[in-house]
Order: structure tokens, then sequence, then C-alpha cells
């Protein structure tokens, strides 16, 4: 059923919302996420592949924990997109925007009528499979479910202020790593390329009263972004978590039994 957005009302209230990703069926994951603080999950479904199954269970998990799923499609047409709504997302986080006549269509397939022109079923999980679908349901689903558009190259940021300015676009968030490969730079806000961008960035959506985020890797970009007004710090992930800690247990057992036989 559509509830409260954690997300959207932390960022409503004026606070920052904190975000960590998974881009595997990891089923305990977001009641984790959710123990340890977190308002949402992103899902990523651009570079790892998803059954459809898996991708409805996931949902649900988030549901049954408390807490906030935002699903990164790999597949962007109006019926894909309204099916990840229906399966209960509390948003979508679209890559590689670069117009804001792209945010403009993704509006219109992702939002009900006066907005846009998602189309209407209701025997979905959002509308509690119409046993407990609200009157307000189309009024419901837009003010509950976030549409958030990815700045990840320089034409997007050309475009900014105008994708920012569109309306039914709830936030935009900046993708560093493919940002940073087109401009040839570091990911990191401390490359001072990079900085200019999200400053570009930050500025268009005080313009337009819209929140913006990005993922940090570290502590001093996470502290900068928050500085420059972001609403939105995604940091945390399954697959570096796992990564890290193989990686430490690894050196400790090197530690005690040598190194061995890398072949």
């Amino acid at each position: 059923m559509i509830t409260t957005s954690k997300l959207l009302a932390k960022i409503r209230n004026g606070g920052v919302a904190r975000v960590c990703s998974t881009g595997s069926p990891v089923i305990y994951f977001p009641a984790l996420a959710a123990r340890f603080g977190y308002d949402a999950v992103w899902m990523d479904a651009e570079h790892r592949a998803w059954e459809a199954g898996h991708i409805r269970e996931m949902i649900l998990r988030h549901h049954h924990a408390g807490i906030d799923c935002i699903f990164r499609p790999s597949l962007c047409g109006k019926a894909a997109l309204s099916r990840y709504l229906e399966d209960g997302a509390a948003g979508l986080m679209i890559p590689h925007v670069n117009t804001p006549e792209q945010a403009r269509e993704l509006v219109m397939h992702t939002k009900f009528p006066p907005l846009g022109d998602r189309g209407l079923d209701g025997s979905g999980l959002d509308a509690g499979f119409w046993i407990h679908k609200p009157d307000d349901y189309p009024a419901r689903a837009n003010r509950e479910t976030a549409l958030i558009v990815q700045i990840e190259t320089p034409l997007a940021i050309s475009h900014v202020e105008a994708t920012a300015a569109v309306e039914g676009v709830d936030l935009l968030f900046l993708g560093p790593g493919d940002l940073s490969l087109r401009l040839g730079c570091k990911p990191s806000v401390q490359d001072p390329i990079l900085h200019e961008a999200v400053a570009a960035l930050a500025t268009a959506c005080r313009k337009q009263g819209k929140p913006w985020g990005m993922p940090v890797g570290s502590m001093e970009d996470a502290r900068t972004i928050v500085e420059m007004g972001a609403q939105l710090v995604a940091m945390g992930s399954e697959f570096f978590g796992i990564y890290r800690e193989l990686e430490a247990c690894s050196l400790k057992l090197d530690e005690l039994l040598g190194k061995g036989d890398p072949s």
C-alpha cells in the first residue's frame, strides 16, 4: 500500500535523507538498513540483473521492514515503470536523464493525471490489491512516490536548471562515476572539476526549489555535499560491504598463516 514516504518526509521536513544500496536480492538487507537508521534502499537493476520475482519479493520486504524502496530500472518504458510502482516501489531512480524533455516524458510515465499520464489499475500492492485502495489513491501516489532523475553527463549539467524546473520531478541525483568519466576527473567532489558540476546542480536545484543528492565514498565528500545543500546522501552498499569484509579477513589470515600460493 502507499504509505508516507520516509525519504520524502525527511526531505520535506528540511532534513537529509540517508540511502544505502543493493544490486542483489539479499533478503535481509531492507531490515538491516531500517535497523541502522536509513530512510531508503536504492535497488540497482541498471547494472545488475534481477529476475521479476526477486524484484517483487525485495520490494515487499521493504514494506515489511518499514523502509522506502527506490528502484533503479533497466527498462524505462511506460508499462515497465508503472508495474514497479504497482508492485510497491516508493520511488524510481532513472539513469542518464540528459534533457528536460526526457524528464517530462518520465513524469508522463510515472505520475497520474493531472501531472502525468500513468495508467490506472489499482490491483497492485501499492493500492492494497483494491481491498485497501484509498479514495485519493492517484493523488496520494503522485505525492508519496518519488521520481528521481539522474544527472550523469555534461549534457545533463548544461540542461540541469530546466530539468529541475519540470513539475513532477521530485529529486535530482548526480552520478559521480559516469559524470567524472566523461569530464576526465576523479569521482570525488574534492576534485575541482566535479565540484564545479555539483555546484551547478546545487545552484539550479536551489533556484527551482528541488532537492538533490548523490552517492559518496568518504565522509569528506559526505560533509562537503551536505554543506552545499544536498538532502540525500547515498553511502553504503552490499557489494562494498562484502568486498571490504573479505579483504579485512584475508589480511588477518595472511598475518596468521602467511600468504598462500596465488595460483
